[in-house]
């Protein structure tokens, strides 16, 4: 059980460290696929909501190197709207690819938005115009593109190494339940004497 959950995450960290590779290549130019944040979306939607913040965290930071932004912008962004998507898929929306690409275009849209904002807007650089047409809408396109390859990524790896939709949290109250149960039968009866 415990060893399922391992590889399960272990399985979702070697993807992240191969897609970081792949980012820093420089094969795709300016058309540079966001993969990390499909990722981080695809694997929001089959865990809880705490697992995915934290593995949103580290998908961010990870983005950071990647993309040479200020360190944690991207984690800033991604830990919300990671445990967003896992509260949503939870409770409210179907977990499917559709819905895994609308979630990483909103996630994308946001954080470029606030990249642009910062970097462009506050400061007044010039040149916006230029990076919104040739850096940030390919980029948008690119990752919107490959999105469905990260979802059935993120689903193989869940459906194989998934523990019937639990998440470590649940299995550690189960175990201290039967654990209190199993205590609670092995103490001695005492018997009244008379």
């Amino acid at each position: 059980m415990k060893l399922r959950v391992f590889f399960r995450w272990f399985f979702y960290s070697l993807t992240l460290l191969l897609l970081y590779s792949l980012m820093c290549c420089g094969a795709f130019g300016s058309w540079q696929p966001y993969f990390i944040v499909a990722l981080a979306v695809g694997v929001s939607m089959y865990e809880q909501e705490f697992s995915s913040s934290v593995f949103g965290i580290f998908c961010g930071l990870v983005l950071d190197m990647a993309t040479g932004t200020l360190f944690g912008f991207h984690a800033v962004m991604l830990m919300p709207f990671c445990f967003l998507t896992a509260l949503l898929s939870r409770n409210l929306i179907k977990v499917n690819f559709v819905n895994h690409i609308i979630a990483t275009a909103v996630t994308l849209l946001a954080a470029f938005s606030v990249h642009y904002l910062f970097t462009y807007i506050v400061w007044d650089t010039s040149g916006g115009e230029t990076v919104i047409l040739s850096v940030l809408l390919p980029s948008f396109i690119a990752t919107v593109v490959t999105a469905p390859a990260m979802y059935f990524l993120t689903k193989l790896i869940s459906e194989k190494l998934s523990l019937a939709g639990k998440d470590i949290l649940d299995l550690s109250d189960e175990a201290a339940e039967s654990a209190e149960e199993i205590k609670k039968t092995s103490e001695p009866v005492k018997e009244d004497s008379k």
